[in-house]
C-alpha cells in the first residue's frame, strides 16, 4: 500500500511539473499592424568570393522580417554587390577598415553612400583577424552613421544588428551612462531611455547576444510564450525604429 501510495505520488509530482513547466500561449505573438507605405533604405555590400549573393540576400531577407514583425515601416533593399580583393586589408577598426575600403574603392564610390538611411557593408572572409576573435559585425556611429563591417561566416541576424545600432538602437545590457562615455557629446541626444533591447524568457530580440535570437525588435506588444519582448520605459525598441523611419521619411521630403 505505501508502495502504491509513493509511486502514485511520484507520478502526480511529474504531471505537476510538466504542468507547470509547460509555457502558455503561442510562441511568438506580434501586435497588428498596417505597413503599407515603407522608407527604403539601400544596402551595398563590398566582398569577395567568401560570401555568396544568395546568402547576401537572406541577410536582407531576415532585416526585413525582423522590421515587418516589430511593425517598422522600412524596407532593407539591396542597392549592388561590388567584388573586390580583400587580400591586403588588414585588421583594425572601423576607422582604419574604411580607409582600406576607401583605398581599394575611391572616394567617390563611398561618397553617395553616406547619407541618413543609407549603408553600405565590408564583408571580410572567415578566415579574416576581424573574425579570430569571435567578431561577427561592427559598426561605430562616432566614426560612421552608414558603414559597418561583417564576417562572411555571421549570423543571419547580425546585419539588422549592426544597422539597428546605426539608427541608435541598443544593447539590453548597455547602461546608458557607459554610452555617454562611448559617444561623442553632440551625440548624447540620439540616446533614448527606451531603445534598448530585451530578453524574454530564455531568448532575446534581435539587439541583444542572446542564445536564440528572435526576428523582433523589442516591444511590450511583442511575446514570446505570454512573456513580453520589452517595456515602454526602457525596452522599446520597436518604437524607437518606426520613429527612426519618420525621421527618414521627412528628410526626404525636404
Amino acid at each position: 500500500m505505501k508502495k502504491n501510495l509513493v509511486v502514485g505520488c511520484t507520478l502526480l509530482g511529474v504531471v505537476a511539473l510538466f504542468f507547470v513547466g509547460k509555457r502558455s500561449g503561442e510562441e511568438l505573438s506580434l501586435a497588428a499592424c498596417d505597413l503599407t507605405e515603407k522608407v527604403e533604405t539601400p544596402v551595398h555590400f563590398f566582398t569577395d568570393d567568401a560570401i555568396s549573393e544568395s546568402k547576401i540576400n537572406e541577410f536582407i531577407d531576415y532585416s526585413n522580417l525582423v522590421l515587418e514583425n516589430s511593425c517598422v515601416p522600412m524596407q532593407r533593399t539591396l542597392s549592388g554587390i561590388t567584388r573586390i580583393d580583400l587580400a591586403g586589408f588588414e585588421d583594425g577598426g572601423s576607422g582604419k577598415l574604411h580607409h582600406q575600403l576607401a583605398q581599394a574603392v575611391g572616394d567617390s564610390v563611398l561618397e553617395p553612400l553616406q547619407r541618413e538611411g543609407s549603408y553600405y557593408v565590408l564583408v571580410l572572409p572567415k578566415e579574416h583577424p576581424f573574425s579570430q576573435d569571435g567578431s561577427a559585425g561592427t559598426a561605430h556611429v562616432n566614426f560612421s552613421r552608414s558603414f559597418l563591417v561583417l564576417s562572411s561566416d555571421a549570423e543571419v541576424h547580425v546585419l539588422e544588428h549592426e544597422l539597428g545600432h546605426l539608427a541608435w538602437a541598443w544593447h539590453n545590457d548597455t547602461p546608458e551612462y557607459w554610452l555617454k562615455g562611448q559617444l561623442l557629446s553632440e551625440n548624447h541626444k540620439f540616446i533614448k531611455p527606451y531603445a534598448f533591447g530585451a530578453l524574454c524568457r530564455e531568448a532575446g530580440t534581435v539587439m541583444t547576444y542572446a542564445e536564440k535570437v528572435l526576428p523582433v525588435y523589442s516591444s511590450p506588444d511583442i511575446e514570446y510564450y505570454g512573456k513580453a519582448c520589452g517595456d515602454e520605459e526602457q525596452a522599446d525598441n520597436a518604437r524607437h525604429m518606426r520613429e527612426f523611419a519618420q525621421s527618414l521619411t521627412l528628410n526626404t521630403a525636404t
